[in-house]
């Protein structure tokens, strides 16, 4: 069940209008009413999956549940059965077959024979690391564990941000869910809004641009290399429009029943740094690999070359985060060495010079389309054929008024 779908509009319809008449003033029904709302959205994907988000969030209920009265190397078997639980399944149906068929690369064996062939599981990405999130806290006592079990599952199933995020704190949602929600005319107001311009992003803008980027992915060589200039900087507006679109539709979504997310997309392409880009892009997942990732391996509060481990390895694994390719790993590769390089350049000043914002704001967009390159790309070796292709002179091929009509 996609955002755009008549079969969301008509349980967003019923969902609204049970979760005010029966739920106002009353948090346990408002919290049973989007449970089931929630499980109906899920089950419209894949009935069978539901219970790997059902699987995850136990898992974590019972696990927080056990962390405050734990000591020492229990608390952490406690922790480490919560991250064998969620990131498990999470590799199990995400990257096995990718790591088996690395696997067949280096070693003498038919990768072939060992795939699972599994559908991937709508949303598990999110899920997983939302749930994982507040295990996390817990263990680290930034919040108590509830013992709420409905609020927890509302929590983790909460379906205007399940599939595409955003990836939210526990300290900021749970709470939510704990209070009974009144009906405010103003909020949903604005949220009807917002629901609106993410429709707008998403239909109007994302999928017509993606007509174009297709066409010209397709058969690159075609267009040349002014094509191929036109169709990253297609695509760079496209995944924009179409990410930032499903956010303002959940967070806009969830305004409609007095629940609060955060903001997930801040002009990105404004940014004037590779640090600045990161910190206004898919806002939620990068301070969730900062927060989890990168400073529990040290941050910058170590040595300069394990500083810069830690930034690169980072953003491999969100890489790998976005799917289970080549592709994305080394998307994530190159945006871990830009920012090791940016990182280096402001620690000992050099080429610091005073430019213009628009100056920056051009270069950081023109390395990251560069990077979209390799995200959008069947195979590094086409990006890469196609990156050569963009810096041949002079611009060859043809772009024909057919596709421009797209």
């Amino acid at each position: 069940m996609t955002f755009n779908s008549s079969a969301f509009l008509i349980l967003l319809i019923l969902t609204f209008a049970l979760y005010w008449a029966v739920g106002q003033g009353r948090a346990r029904r408002q919290n049973l009413i989007l449970l089931l709302a929630s499980c109906a959205f899920y089950a419209w994907w894949d009935l069978r999956f539901l219970s790997l988000l059902f699987l995850s969030a136990i898992t974590d209920f019972w696990v927080s549940r056990q962390l405050p009265t734990a000591k020492g190397s229990s608390k952490k078997a406690w922790l480490a059965l919560s991250l064998c639980v969620n990131l498990g399944v999470l590799f199990t149906f995400k990257y096995f077959d990718f790591f088996i068929e690395s696997l067949g690369l280096i070693l003498p064996i038919d990768a072939s024979s060992f795939s699972m062939r599994v559908v991937l599981p709508v949303g598990i990405s999110f899920y997983t690391f939302q749930t994982l999130g507040y295990t996390l806290d817990v263990y680290r006592g930034r919040i108590p564990p509830t013992n709420k079990a409905l609020q927890f599952l509302v929590f983790v199933a909460f379906f205007p941000q399940l599939v595409a995020g955003p990836i939210e704190r526990a300290g900021d949602l749970l709470p939510q869910f704990g209070k009974a929600r009144t009906f405010q005319e103003a909020q949903s107001t604005a949220g009807l809004q917002l629901m609106l311009w993410g429709f707008f992003k998403k239909m109007v803008i994302a999928d017509n641009l993606g007509h174009l980027v297709d066409v010209i992915y397709a058969d690159p060589g075609t267009y040349g290399a002014l094509g191929v200039v036109v169709g990253t900087v297609a695509f760079a507006f496209q995944i924009y429009a179409d990410f930032s679109g499903y956010s303002d539709i959940a967070i806009g979504t969830a305004m409609l029943f007095g629940i609060r997310l955060h903001q997930n997309f801040r002009t990105p392409y404004q940014a004037t740094s590779f640090r600045d880009f990161w910190q206004r892009w898919h806002i939620s997942l990068s301070s969730w690999f900062r927060d989890y990732v990168y400073i529990p391996l040290g941050g910058n509060r170590v040595p300069v070359g394990h500083w810069l481990m830690n930034l690169m390895l980072t953003f491999l694994l969100s890489g790998l985060w976005h799917g289970a390719s080549f592709n994305f790993l080394f998307w994530g590769g190159l945006h871990g060495l830009v920012l090791c390089v940016e990182a280096l350049f402001r620690k000992h000043g050099w080429f610091s010079w005073h430019l213009p914002v628009f100056v920056h704001q051009l270069k950081v967009f023109v390395v990251v389309c560069l990077c979209w390159l390799f995200f959008r790309a069947s195979t590094i070796e086409d990006a890469w054929s196609m990156l050569c292709g963009v810096f041949a002179w002079p611009f060859f091929g043809d772009l024909s008024g057919s596709t421009w009509l797209l």
